[in-house]
């Protein structure tokens, strides 16, 4: 049976692109004849950036609902939600048999024999669950953490272009139109959980349970990494790719920002594929891609969208349009769902930002005039700067406050400060 026209594919935004060009790099040495194309959650880079580089802008899948999901989103949710999407564009604009996606922070130590061979067996879905034994200890992630994320992990993935397939990929994608967020309280993490439902949906599906792929930080309790010669194994078997997730250029101790189980620095083999990785990052030019600007982080006026805006856009019914002053001015209004207190208030920005967060709910009932008092200091003297709300979110907040602590009257000297530096640039002085 000759060999399937199959794809392999990853998705990142600019200021990610070092990791997918390391990830290229280290695919095309594994996959001899294979390209890596790469998907943009973001605008086209310049021609002549990464000439000789398959890459495809989100624009250029042809969706309508992508506008409104690049708003609706922030950054590493708009990613993960465009990725059946991607399948299906390679399926049905680039007429592939079959297509691998891999996170850009994977690298890849060898061929994927077995995903070609379960795709050229018949398999229409192939995944790799997070972790293959308990987690014994009171480390994290332990597996109670790893339950609310779901149980395959979907830096990794593989379709076959069959009936079963195309229609899975469909009703994701639908999915995740409006429900790709992380949010866990709710019962979703971004596009993961949905495909629990593959074993169910799936008939011809196939888990693949082999240690050596999808090494990672959740799974190496129960996975051994060290060198033989000069190759990588896992467990004795070949290391065929390692998921980097949660990596901290700058930090090579850190095996990952999301656990707490490990150090690099004590794992003997992983510490050299954490330095090797990151020498590679470097090679890529990190430095320079991290620092591009993410297209759709702004609105047309160049102010910042915060992530808690972007949640609620719906409700506005303002999705498939830009945001304009009109937004700043409806979420700057005080919340008709609150008792609003003479002297402070709580603008519909500022509920939003308290009913996502259960400590904020538990540290400050807005039942009572005291909770509302010391929810609005706490949210000027320090919610502003942790959620990076520009002055257009949190003016009206500001304009109302008669609260005088020290670190609110130092941030209202600072804006004021800003405020008078614009008005004389605009008047040209």
């Amino acid at each position: 049976m000759p060999a399937m026209k199959t794809a392999f594919f990853t998705i990142c935004s600019r200021n990610y692109l070092a990791y997918a060009l390391t990830l290229r790099e280290s695919l095309l040495a594994a996959e001899p004849g294979h390209e890596l194309i790469i998907f943009l959650a973001d605008e086209a880079v310049g021609s002549n950036e990464l000439a000789g580089i398959k890459t495809i802008a989100v624009a250029a899948l042809g969706r309508p609902e992508i506008a409104s999901m690049a708003m609706r989103y922030s950054i590493m949710e708009f990613n993960t939600a465009i990725k059946p999407f991607c399948f299906e564009h390679l399926f049905r604009k680039m007429d592939f048999e079959a297509a691998i996606y891999l996170d850009p922070d994977i690298k890849v130590f060898g061929p994927l024999t077995q995903v070609h061979d379960a795709l050229q067996a018949g398999a229409s879905c192939i995944l790799t669950p997070h972790i293959l034994e308990p987690l014994a200890d009171e480390c994290s992630p332990s597996d109670v953490d790893i339950l609310k994320c779901g149980t395959f992990n979907l830096g990794f993935a593989a379709f076959a272009r069959t009936a079963e397939a195309e229609d899975f990929l469909s009703w994701w994608a639908s999915r995740l139109i409006d429900n790709c967020f992380s949010d866990i309280e709710h019962g979703l993490f971004v596009d993961q959980k949905f495909v629990e439902f593959a074993p169910s949906f799936i008939g011809a599906l196939h888990v693949l349970r082999d240690p050596g792929y999808n090494v990672a930080y959740w799974n190496l309790a129960h996975r051994t990494v060290e060198t033989s010669g000069n190759a990588w194994q896992v467990n004795g078997q070949p290391l065929v790719f390692f998921h980097f997730s949660g990596i901290a250029p700058g930090r090579p101790e850190l095996l990952s920002k999301h656990q707490n189980r490990f150090q690099s620095t004590n794992e003997a083999g992983v510490r050299g594929l954490v330095e090797a990785y990151l020498g590679k990052l470097n090679d890529h030019g990190h430095a320079t891609w991290s620092k591009v600007p993410y297209a759709f982080n702004a609105g047309p006026d160049g102010q910042k969208i915060p992530d808690t805006i972007r949640r609620h856009l719906a409700i506005r019914n303002t999705i498939d349009a830009p945001l304009s002053p009109s937004d700043a001015a409806y979420w700057n209004a005080p919340s008709e769902r609150v008792d609003q207190v003479s002297g402070t208030v709580i603008t519909r920005l500022m509920l939003s930002i308290y009913e996502s967060r259960p400590d904020l709910r538990t540290d400050f009932p807005l039942s009572t005039a005291e909770g509302r008092r010391s929810y609005h200091a706490w949210f000027l003297a320090y919610g502003a700067g942790e959620y990076g709300l520009p002055d257009v979110w949190i003016r009206a907040a500001l304009a109302r406050s008669t609260l005088r602590s020290p670190a609110i009257s130092r941030r209202l000297a600072r804006l004021r400060s800003a405020l008078a530096r614009l008005k004389r640039r605009m008047r040209g002085e």
